[in-house]
């Protein structure tokens, strides 16, 4: 998959007339009014469920009452095949399982690796701060994966019994979102292009001003799985 960019153009003036102050920005990316209203520029496209590559894809509600849903991607194989439940990147606050560069990943994917894909499609920050993206997962990203895993592991049972008769073979982790008050080396010393939606400024405006719970810093277990008191 290539790395998210921003185009400054579709950074408008959206809505300013009618809410006024804006209390946080990630630029190009999400808008945050003191109001409440939040803006998200449409930086990648939507597209709907397509069959390519002998991979059917379907979009399914899992509860009605939080709208929370997945996309299912299915490759045309009668035999049994394993399971693998994907969580879009976005930094919590951005993404969708609709995204036009996640569905041609996974639909590929599924084509080339024989497993059906549940694409999960999660509330995002600052709507809906954290746990709630773990709670529509029982995205972003690998740190959901990370955490959703962890849960299952802490229920008191090593072979997963509460998730029968599925069995939890492993997490893959794709460029996970963790970090803590104290920098990094890569954080400290890596640059990034100047459109990159990945710059260390807006990493801790995701972390300690959208996603975590109020008041919340960069060492909370959610985000630094070292921490103090964080689940092993």
């Amino acid at each position: 998959m290539a790395a998210i960019s921003f185009d400054p153009r579709l950074n408008v003036q959206v809505g300013q007339k009618n809410h006024a102050v804006v209390a946080e920005e990630i630029e190009g990316l999400i808008r945050v009014y003191k109001s409440g209203h939040v803006e998200r520029p449409p930086i990648i496209p939507i597209v709907p469920c397509t069959v390519a590559g002998g991979v059917m894809a379907r979009d399914v509600v899992i509860d009605k009452f939080t709208s929370s849903w997945t996309r299912i991607y299915a490759p045309s194989h009668s035999t049994k095949m394993p399971l693998l439940v994907y969580f879009h990147g976005g930094g919590f606050c951005v993404g969708s399982a609709a995204w036009s560069c996640y569905h041609e990943f996974l639909s590929a994917l599924a084509s080339k690796a024989g497993c059906i894909i549940l694409s999960v499609n999660y509330h995002l920050s600052p709507e809906y701060r954290l746990p709630t993206a773990y709670d529509d997962g029982d995205s972003a990203g690998a740190n959901i994966a990370y955490n959703v895993a962890t849960r299952l592991g802490s229920y008191g049972t090593s072979d997963y019994s509460n998730i029968k008769p599925l069995v939890l073979k492993g997490t893959i982790l794709i460029q996970p979102f963790f970090g803590g008050e104290s920098r990094t080396a890569s954080e400290m010393h890596s640059t990034q292009p100047g459109n990159s939606a990945l710059n260390l400024s807006a990493s801790d405006t995701y972390w300690r001003r959208l996603s975590l719970p109020l008041g919340a810093s960069r060492d909370h277990p959610w985000c630094n799985p070292l921490a103090k008191g964080a689940t092993n």
